[in-house]
């Protein structure tokens, strides 16, 4: 999609999510600044809520005390979509990359992660696909990926949360994306195979490589 490009892999483990948001911050604003290099995280979180730009209420299915008896705590975020649950079990990946200077938009960009995760899934046996209004990965009518990004000095932060092995009933807490009704599955459910978050992260390096056009580097 944008030419031969190195991007800089780094697996940051099992992450608070506050403390992965404020890296991303930082490194979006060094990446504008010419001082840090295009970068992935990988990552899975302690279970939180997180909420879009345009999206400051927490859209809920079920009471708030539900979601505070379950420890889970809620963040507001600057990246585009609604509200998302993530915690173990998930795999998230968050692209610090200078959209521009790759000769792409915003909306290449969510597509591009969107078809990673695509043809990730489909290593694994799952047919899965986008949807225009709704974006992310999906099985049927079931929602497997979500994705938001924030773009600030064409910079792109945040990114895409796909379903490994995650608690789903941490999911029927919310509407998740904001829609109303919606079945959220996961590779487990759909397969029956536990994948680990370390061998989803590394099998999604390659297809972002792929798609992107681009070469990783890893890096501790």
């Amino acid at each position: 999609m944008s030419g031969d490009h190195v991007i800089t892999v780094r697996d940051l483990g099992r992450t608070d999510y506050l403390e992965a948001l404020a890296l991303q911050r930082a490194c979006q604003a060094a990446r504008a600044d010419g001082e840090a290099p295009d970068t992935l995280f990988l990552t899975e979180h302690e279970p939180v809520l997180t909420l879009g730009r345009t999206h400051p209420e927490p859209d809920l299915r079920q009471p708030m005390a539900a979601v505070e008896a379950a420890g889970i705590s809620i963040v507001q975020t600057e990246r585009g979509g609604d509200i998302t649950y993530h915690g173990p079990g998930q795999l998230v990946v968050y692209g610090i990359i200078d959209i521009k200077d790759w000769g792409i938009g915003a909306v290449d960009y969510v597509s591009g992660l969107e078809e990673a995760a695509i043809r990730l899934l489909g290593e694994w046996g799952i047919t899965a696909r986008r949807r225009a209004q709704a974006r992310g990965a999906w099985v049927g009518e079931r929602k497997i990926a979500s994705v938001g990004v924030n773009v600030r000095r064409h910079v792109a932060m945040h990114g895409i949360a796909i379903n490994l092995a995650p608690n789903l009933e941490h999911f029927a807490l919310i509407n998740p994306c904001g829609l109303a009704g919606v079945e959220m599955t996961s590779v487990l459910r759909e397969t029956g195979r536990n994948i680990s978050v370390p061998e989803a992260g590394a099998a999604f390096v390659r297809q972002f490589e792929a798609v992107f056009g681009c070469s990783a580097i890893m890096r501790t």
